[in-house]
This record gives C-alpha cells, sequence and structure tokens, in this order.
C-alpha cells in the first residue's frame, strides 16, 4: 500500500482486480486507504508502546477505553460466526472468540488492577468520541446482517493490530518493553496464531467479495474505510491524552 488517494477517489474493485489480477478482494480494500491504513500502523503513539514510554495516565485512559470495545466486539464476532457458510468458516472465529473473552480480557483486569485504576475512572469517564463511534459502527454493521461488512469491520480492527505490533516488535527485538501491560499487549497481537486470525479474516473477504453486487461492494468498503479511520482518531486521541 503506497501512494496517496483523493478522500473517496479509488479505483473501484472490477478495475483494480484486472489491473493486479494476482491480489485479492481484502487487498483491495486496504489500497481504498492506504493513507489511513499506514498513519494507524506507523502511529507514534504505537511507537511510544513499542518502547514503552506512554505516560501512566494516557496508558490507563488508553487501556479504559479499548476494553469498551470488548462487548460490542464479541457481539459482533459472534454474529459473523452466525452467518459464515460452512462449520469451516466458523471454526476460526469461534475459537478467536475464546480468546477475546478469555486471555485478552483477563489482560484488562490486571492492567486495571496493576495501573491503580479506579472504579469511577473505568465506568464513569465518558467514551470518546472515536471509542463511541467504533462501538457504533460494530453495532451497524451486526445490524445489516451482511456478512462482508462484518467480516470488513473485523479484519480492520485485527488488521491494524497486527499491523502496528509486528513493527513494532522487530523494531526492539532485544529489548522490549519490561511491563507487562505494555509486553503482552504486543505478544497478543503478534506470532503465528494472530497472523492466522487476521488472515482467516482476509480469507473470507477474498472468497465472498467477488461476488458482491455493486451497492454490496460499496457498503463493505464503506465499513472497511470508516473502521480504519476510526481506528486513526483513536490513536490520536490516545497520543493527546485526551
Amino acid at each position: 500500500m503506497s501512494g496517496s488517494t483523493p478522500a473517496g477517489s479509488f479505483m473501484d474493485w472490477p478495475e483494480w482486480h484486472d489491473a493486479n489480477p494476482k491480489q485479492g478482494f481484502s487487498q483491495w480494500l486496504m489500497s481504498t486507504v492506504a493513507d489511513d491504513w499506514h498513519a494507524v500502523t506507523c502511529h507514534p503513539f504505537t511507537d511510544a508502546w513499542g518502547q514503552g514510554q506512554v505516560p501512566t495516565e494516557n496508558l490507563r485512559r488508553y487501556l479504559v477505553q479499548d476494553h469498551r470495545f470488548l462487548d460490542r466486539f464479541v457481539a459482533l464476532l459472534a454474529g459473523a460466526v452466525s452467518r459464515a457458510p460452512t462449520l469451516a468458516d466458523r471454526i476460526p472465529g469461534c475459537q478467536f472468540l475464546a480468546l477475546i473473552t478469555g486471555k485478552e480480557n483477563t489482560y484488562f483486569e490486571r492492567c486495571f488492577t496493576a495501573l491503580g485504576v479506579r472504579n469511577n475512572q473505568r465506568f464513569g469517564t465518558p467514551d470518546w468520541d472515536a471509542t463511541k463511534g467504533f462501538k457504533d459502527l460494530m453495532a451497524d454493521a451486526l445490524q445489516s446482517a451482511s456478512y462482508a461488512n462484518m467480516i470488513a469491520v473485523l479484519a480492520v480492527a485485527e488488521g491494524t493490530y497486527l499491523g502496528w505490533a509486528s513493527r513494532v516488535a522487530k523494531s526492539v527485538p532485544t529489548n522490549p518493553p519490561s511491563d507487562f501491560w505494555f509486553s503482552e499487549w504486543i505478544d497478543l497481537h503478534t506470532g503465528a496464531y494472530f497472523e492466522s486470525v487476521v488472515a482467516y479474516l482476509n480469507g473470507q473477504l477474498d472468497t465472498i467479495g467477488p461476488d458482491l453486487t455493486d451497492i454490496e461492494r460499496a457498503a463493505c468498503q464503506a465499513s472497511f474505510a470508516k473502521a480504519t479511520k476510526l481506528e486513526m482518531d483513536f490513536f490520536d486521541t490516545a497520543q493527546a491524552g485526551e
């Protein structure tokens, strides 16, 4: 993904695929948001995270806000599992649900305890605009009953995190941050298993995307683009210490 494309201006899938016959629908989606995708995966907030240098109060706020995605995320992923075309397509999503509701949720709980996050901050702080926006987007994708829209939002949520976490992990391979809230968050979003989750989501898009109608494809791309923009806004807010 390179180059700059004006917002709302990109080559549609049929023409793009003719020019890039060896690449799939998921790669087309990423090409339509190339600049925003790069901004998310190379964000200064993620650089600070990889170096273990996020200020403590910014860290607390980020974790509080990020944890608020889990409920809607679990509902969306479960909805996608229910809409998947075959049992083979459902199983990876089911397995990922277990990780999200188990190891990932536990990570947040341990962070809140270790970092002294009080209940009034955890439950009383208003959602950031980007938090509310992404929660609303997940709810909209679920309510749309469109498997393509659901997978598009999930693919952004997990693909961007694989992108930034893999990048920062490679940049500090011999001296990773020692605090578990930094290191374990990177570990949860890198490695062979998480790569397989992102490959599964992209593979679903590659399978179903070419058969979408023009209207369905436009809705899928709009969901993908909005999710990417909201991820960028979320990191911007985290970096600013809102």
